[in-house]
């Protein structure tokens, strides 16, 4: 296998869970609960730092307080680390008409994993599905990021993953209740919307803690396997120093059904080639 042999000094490198083994029904990105422990191992031999957990659903392994110990020591055996949490489960449970119990409930057991287990990031989505779309919807969505922020960002640095305009999200941040908020880019679906990244990078420079790696077509298209050249990623390469927040670069690449394996040291392959 193939290791991440490119790296920038104190920035983590790791990848989503679920990207390493067969897909969950037919859901692209899920958690592989039957295959979670081996990922990590197979995440250690790719040469990464450590794993984004996603949370797709409220029965996740990492609510389960017996669980928490099993995962420290799978982490701890394999010299791997939870780089990040992000709350998948908000894509089909927006902010908006999330029930406040659930809500609650979530931020109690984050809580106490924070307690048990270090977590750099915890990251929201406000894109697509579940981003806002009307001022009612808004003012719901800013109350949840705000509840969060005031009872997680002591331990973790709360981020959101957001296909909002620089208008719209510029004008979120400047929010007294959000000054704590800070952002993930996913530059394969900057790449797929048009958006210049370069212009967002000098905007949000010191709002910037992680980027999702991953390539897709322009206007909209499929994920594919990273190739040879890969613009966005030329562009991280030459803005890095200036992101002084930067915590991790997560592989959250394309991955086929049953080669998905081949497709990481692909991924791998072409990212070090890019990366000077």
């Amino acid at each position: 296998m193939v290791k991440v042999l490119k790296k920038y000094s104190k920035i983590n490198y790791a990848f989503v869970l679920g990207r390493l083994s067969k897909k969950i029904g037919d859901n692209f990105q899920y958690f592989p609960v039957e295959s979670w422990e081996n990922e990590i191992k197979l995440g250690r031999k790719f040469g990464f730092d450590g794993v984004e957990w996603i949370i797709s659903d409220f029965s996740n392994p990492i609510f389960n307080y017996n669980q928490i110990k099993n995962i420290s020591n799978t982490l701890n055996c394999n010299k791997m680390k939870i780089t990040s949490i992000s709350l998948d489960f908000i894509m089909t449970k927006p902010l908006y008409l999330i029930n406040r119990k659930d809500l609650i409930w979530v931020i109690s057991k984050l809580n106490s994993i924070q307690n048990k287990i270090n977590i750099p990031r915890i990251t929201i989505p406000v894109e697509e599905t579940c981003r806002y779309k009307n001022k009612i919807q808004k003012k719901k969505t800013i109350d949840c990021l705000s509840l969060i922020i005031k009872k997680l960002s002591k331990k973790s640095n709360i981020c959101i993953e957001t296909d909002l305009s620089f208008t719209e999200l510029e004008n979120l941040l400047k929010k007294k209740s959000l000054s704590n908020l800070n952002i993930l880019i996913d530059i394969g679906n900057f790449r797929a919307s048009g958006k210049n990244l370069t212009k967002f990078i000098k905007k949000f420079c010191d709002k910037i803690i992680s980027f999702h790696i991953k390539f897709r077509e322009k206007n909209y298209g499929k994920s594919k396997n990273i190739p040879k050249k890969f613009q966005e990623l030329k562009i991280i390469d030459n803005q890095i120093k200036s992101l002084k927040k930067l915590q991790d670069l997560t592989f959250q690449t394309y991955r086929s059904n049953f080669n998905y394996l081949n497709d990481m040291v692909n991924n791998i392959k072409n990212f070090n080639e890019i990366i000077r």
